[in-house]
């Protein structure tokens, strides 16, 4: 066991219950007889989790993933005096034995008749193989395997990462709730009603013994409760389970800089001139998020121009929504962001700590002086200077990427379509650039300290 005395409920129940079903397994080898004794079901669920437990050994490998199974042709060389030959060989096959581990345990047997209790360890590598080189076509044995399931499965967007920071932070939230839940098998009758209680129990938990508003409880039981809804349509289990009523709490106002505080970032960034100082003017132009940012270098040279008349970003990777699609002109700032934005970006797709915020809230902090601000402070003081200056609707909701009856929302689709210098001499793209100065008419002003060089772009400048 892996987790120590002070590790999250989640992960304490995720490892006893792959320790209970190892022990289960281990304890009824011992005394068994016969391999034959093992149930399907016990075979499945250690196939499960030894596949579960590859990636420790560097595999990162699910059921299904060698399916449809491939072969290589492999050039032998022939005995006696005979020319080279060419073979196919099976290396699926071959793979899936690696990762299994059946190769190992042969090797560590040749030369004797397998034990009982080895003999059920190589059932359990098979039952593993096969599910590797087979088509995914039964749901999870258990309930506890659904989330992954789901990780690897869900029916709109792309797959989710079944390893790392992310998929931790979301497999602990369904961790929390399965330990309300119980684990019992996705065929078992009473699977629909466990997951009801449990859901509410959790519910109610959250409620007596934290501080977590309504909304929040609700946005970490989502997923559970998508994983289980997608597992019973994809494989007709028929549960029927509602999600708990949870009375929401009135929202917070959201948190923006003042204008004072705007000037002071402003002014910070323009001194410091640094990568940290670009991605907060870029996510300040247009309420850009971290993620948003970091998603560019899927085309950078093409999402990021920051030369021409009009220096922009162009959003046209994933998004949160439809809308967070969009093209947004560099106005303020624009040199730190043509010297740095690109190393930013690097720095975004490389960090590997919990999360961005940490660090982009502690810059805020040294600009400012104000601890309670984070970078998606950015995105509504933004929207606060829109509304100070009674900047288009369509136009606000073309820059920040809010949801509009006025907005055509396939125009940053086609917008990618024009190449950038159809871009920078649009009209619209104009026009969108006069309403970003009138959001920045404070900041405008402000130049590096010391230094008389504009802080501006000119919409009316060819490069």
């Amino acid at each position: 066991m892996t987790s120590k005395q002070d590790s999250p409920q989640s992960v304490i129940q995720s490892e006893a219950i792959q320790m209970t079903r190892v022990y289960e397994l281990e304890l009824k080898a011992k005394h068994s007889t016969s391999p034959s004794l093992i149930s399907e079901l016990e075979l499945d669920a250690a196939a499960a989790d030894l596949l579960k437990q590859a990636s420790k050994r560097g595999f990162s490998v699910k059921a299904g993933d060698l399916y449809p199974a491939q072969t290589e042709k492999v050039t032998r060389q022939g005995q006696h005096g005979q020319g080279n030959y060419i073979v196919e060989e099976p290396a699926s096959e071959f793979w899936a034995d690696e990762v299994v581990g059946i190769d190992e345990l042969i090797q560590d047997t040749q030369g004797r008749e397998l034990t009982a209790s080895e003999e059920i360890a190589l059932k359990v590598m098979r039952r593993a193989k096969e599910a590797l080189l087979k088509p995914r076509n039964r749901p999870p044995r258990y309930l506890s395997q659904c989330f992954d399931w789901y990780c690897a499965n869900r029916p709109l967007g792309e797959d989710w990462p079944t390893a790392g920071v992310e998929y931790r932070k979301r497999n602990n939230r369904f961790l929390d709730i399965m330990a309300f839940i119980g684990d019992c098998t996705t065929e078992d009758p009473s699977a629909p009603d466990r997951i009801q209680q449990g859901l509410q129990d959790y519910a109610l938990d959250k409620k007596e013994t934290t501080t977590l508003k309504g909304q929040t409880v609700k946005r970490y039981m989502k997923e559970t409760v998508s994983a289980f809804r997608e597992i019973s349509a994809t494989y007709n289990l028929k549960w029927k389970f509602t999600k708990p009523k949870i009375r929401e709490s009135a929202p917070n106002a959201k948190a923006t800089l003042s204008f004072e505080e705007q000037k002071q970032l402003v002014q910070w960034c323009l001194n410091t001139d640094d990568m940290f100082a670009a991605i907060l003017l870029a996510q300040l132009h247009g309420g850009l998020m971290a993620t948003e940012l970091k998603r560019l270098s899927l085309d950078i040279d093409t999402s990021c121009i920051l030369d021409g008349p009009i220096p922009y970003l162009l959003l046209k990777e994933k998004t949160k929504t439809k809308d967070r699609k969009r093209v947004v002109p560099l106005v303020l700032g624009v040199g730190v962001m043509q010297r740095n934005l690109k190393d930013g970006i690097r720095w975004l797709n490389q960090y590997t700590g919990p999360t961005h915020s940490t660090t982009l809230s502690e810059k805020l902090e040294e600009a400012t002086g104000n601890n309670k601000l984070t970078a998606h402070c950015l995105r509504h003081t933004w929207n606060w200077n829109a509304t100070v200056y009674s900047i288009d609707p369509s136009h606000r909701a073309q820059l920040c990427g809010w949801g509009s009856k006025s907005r055509d929302s396939d125009s940053t689709t086609n917008m990618a379509h024009y190449g950038r210098e159809g871009i920078q001499q649009a009209p619209f793209m104009r026009a969108l650039a006069e309403s970003q100065r009138k959001v920045f008419t404070e900041l405008l002003p402000i130049t590096p300290t010391g230094k008389t060089t504009s802080n501006v772009v000119s919409i009316n400048r060819r490069g």
